[in-house]
């Protein structure tokens, strides 16, 4: 969320609830709210007044006493949630705040007896909220919901206003002349120019992209969509412990690697228990990777793997109720629910994911300049032109690891770059008294570091977009030396620190290999091809010059993997990263075909360096196992192909599958065109040479039969 977001008033409340200025959840759950369930009084839904525009919510009132503020600022997100308020009533007795702090505890489960004058403080409510019935406290904490039964009696009650929860008038709203980004949601209508021949006496719409609108009435969920909720679990949180430990993870390696939240917005909305739940799923799900197992196992979840499929599932099941309605947390959540991934069938892996937060960000209008109305924030121009990029980083490398085209084109967008504006507000977060328990040290060393990881996957998009395109134009010679130069440019702007910790450690030597793939990948067509109108007497040398390229820099790339398994960090490796590695790996295994002895024994020795870091994030992240089995299996049919084609007269039995890999051989002869072509895949241009067969441009990896054999030393790379 932006920051100084302050919420809106719930369009029905009760009259407990009312009167005491606290979010009531009568419009998710139906009465009994869970505030006057937990006070034991009755719930009286007040009657909804009748307006002149029925489906916005009035702004909420700036004027009065301490209590409205209050309840403004306890507000994250516009849809009522099944937790308590958070603002606690003057008149509330000692004698209620002892009987809180035992409850938060686990020691007592019983909800306080107290008219409803009195409220139960933060603590009591959100952090933990209280234990579930026969479970220990160190499993599993969940939010305190009225029963099925009393939210089914209810059901006739709010039908009068749910009916009218929907929003038509968003369009209309933006040929006024108020914007409110403070109580507002972003709007974006499309071009400008639609409006301007609506209104041409507004001079604003020349100029702005961005609206704010009123945020539209929430429409209540149905009995059996809270219950199915409740019954995947999702109002049941990991213990307190593991929440801390997860949240303080995501600060430390997910958030310096793509800081798509407002950490001084978000810590102190968490404190106090009023982050989306899918948000806080979502959260839970990304930094999983980043926690020692024997704290799970102490707990309730056996590995990270199962912490990760298990924040996944109710992310998901939240997100497939419509249960969030904050784009900019949608946004959020459906960019973070992709670091999971089950397999090549799955529909909704991080190719899915990714294209929905896409697809939100531009109904949004992220992908445009922010233009905005001179009393928007400063800072929202920045926390959005950091979530568009995340989001453009994370397609790209995606198309990179998948074989897909990608679905963002910069000539569609006039978002500016990050830059230091970016990280003197990122890094002003961790020296705030809020970042101190769970933001790292280094914070603006990190935010650095991605500033030259966003400039380097820049540099690949355009490689992807114009390169690897099914129709497009071959780059001349010129194309790609530029290319290279805007590439080796970003590795100058890595800051050098003379004592870093772990996590920036981990940052730095992952930027190495992400810069080397990009080497790879931008060389890695011309093995097997030329440039645009490269003379034919070059072609041969070039071909040559290709691949002494895409080698060293699979060698330097491989060194950086060295340093991280060295110095153990390997753990603290993300999912872009599996897919980083993947073009080092495929350069090494064509490496180690030749026939010359020493190249082909340093191909199989660094393919076996690879294949031992990527058995290692086999622990954390199910595409890394998938590219394990899968060059594992080419490593098998390679050393099967050459036995049978050494002894073509004489039946000899194979070698087990790695056996004798990194011991000492002759040089290999063969490989076959179908398994190296595919993993050299996508290329654009495809040619056939003598043994080599078409070259696939849509697949990621796939290893079919073994046909013909040819020759690595024929293209130079040894």
């Amino acid at each position: 969320m932006p920051p100084n977001r302050v919420g809106k008033r719930a369009a029905v409340a009760c009259q407990a609830c009312n009167q005491r200025k606290v979010r009531c959840t009568v419009t998710l759950s139906g009465p009994p709210c869970v505030n006057c369930s937990i006070d034991g009084v009755s719930c009286v839904v007040l009657s909804r007044k009748r307006r002149r525009n029925s489906d916005l919510i009035p702004s909420v009132s700036t004027g009065g006493s301490k209590m409205a503020e209050d309840e403004a600022a306890t507000a994250s997100s516009q849809e009522p949630r099944p937790r308590l308020s958070t603002t606690t009533s003057p008149r509330q007795s000692p004698r209620v705040e002892k009987q809180s702090s035992v409850t938060r505890h686990g020691l007592d489960r019983s909800p306080p007896a107290t008219d409803c004058t009195s409220g139960p403080s933060p603590e009591d409510v959100h952090l933990p909220p209280i234990v579930t019935e026969n479970r220990p406290a160190t499993t599993m904490l969940e939010y305190p919901l009225p029963s099925l039964a009393a939210i089914t009696s209810a059901t006739q009650c709010l039908s009068d206003f749910s009916d009218n929860a929907q929003d038509s008038s968003a369009f209309a709203e933006t040929l006024d002349e108020v914007d409110d980004p403070v109580n507002g949601v972003p709007f974006y209508p499309g071009k400008s120019a639609t409006l301007r021949n609506l209104a041409p006496h507004q001079p604003r719409f020349p100029t702005l992209y961005h609206f704010f609108v009123p945020m539209p009435s929430i429409e209540s969920m149905q009995p059996e969509d809270v219950d199915y909720l409740r019954s995947k679990g999702v109002f049941s949180l990991p213990p307190q412990h593991i929440r801390e430990t997860l949240i303080r993870a995501y600060f430390h390696h997910v958030h310096p690697f793509a800081p798509i939240l407002a950490a001084n917005d978000f810590i102190p909305k968490y404190e106090k228990g009023q982050v989306s739940l899918l948000l806080l799923w979502s959260m839970f799900l990304a930094s999983a990777s980043f926690v020692e197992d024997s704290l799970l196992c102490d707990d309730f979840y056996v590995s990270q793997l199962a912490l990760k499929r298990a924040a996944y599932q109710r992310a998901k099941a939240l997100y497939d109720a419509d249960y969030e309605k904050d784009k900019i947390t949608l946004i959020q959540s459906v960019f973070l629910m992709g670091h999971w991934y089950t397999s090549t069938e799955d529909r909704t892996g991080p190719w899915h994911w990714n294209g929905i937060a896409i697809s939100l960000s531009q109904t949004i209008g992220l992908h445009r300049r922010p233009m905005l109305a001179p009393r928007a924030s400063r800072q929202i121009p920045i926390f959005w032109r950091r979530l568009w990029w995340s989001i453009y980083c994370r397609e790209t490398w995606l198309s990179l690891g998948q074989g897909r085209p990608m679905r963002l084109f910069l000539d569609d967008s006039d978002m500016p770059m990050p830059g230091q504006e970016d990280v003197q507000v990122l890094a002003a977060e961790a020296s705030a008294d809020v970042g101190h328990q769970y933001l790292p040290a280094e914070l603006e060393t990190l935010f650095e570091i991605w500033l030259c990881y966003v400039k380097v996957t820049k540099v690949l998009g355009t490689i992807l977009s114009t390169n690897y395109t099914a129709k497009g134009t071959k780059p001349s010679r010129t194309d790609l030396e530029q290319s290279e130069n805007e590439i080796r440019a970003c590795f100058c702007l890595l800051p050098e620190s003379a004592s870093r910790g772990r996590v920036v450690s981990s940052h730095v030597y992952q930027f190495r290999l992400f810069f080397q793939t990009s080497i790879i990948v931008l060389y890695r067509p011309f093995i097997f091809d030329t440039p645009h109108e490269l003379p034919e007497n070059q072609q041969g040398s070039w071909r040559s010059f290709a691949s002494q390229k895409a080698l060293i820099a699979a060698s330097e790339a491989i060194g950086a993997v060295n340093s991280m398994m060295a110095e153990n960090l390997i753990g603290l490796c993300h999912t872009i990263t599996v897919l980083a590695l993947i073009p080092p790996m495929q350069i090494h295994l064509l490496e180690s075909t030749s026939m010359k002895p020493m190249a082909s024994q340093m191909g199989k020795h660094n393919l076996a360096l690879c294949m031992l870091a990527m058995g290692e994030l086999r622990k954390s992240y199910i595409s890394a196992d998938a590219a394990f089995k899968l060059f594992e299996r080419a490593r098998g049919k390679i050393e099967k192909a050459i036995v049978l084609e050494q002894t073509p007269y004489t039946p000899l039995e194979v070698p087990p599958t790695g056996e004798g890999w990194e011991g000492d051989c002759e040089g290999y002869a063969i490989a076959t065109p179908t398994l190296f072509t595919d993993l050299l895949a996508p290329f654009s241009n495809p040619v056939s040479d003598n043994g080599l067969g078409m070259l696939h441009t849509d697949t990621w990896l796939d290893i079919q039969n073994m046909e013909r054999t040819w020759s690595i030393d024929r293209f130079g790379l040894s």
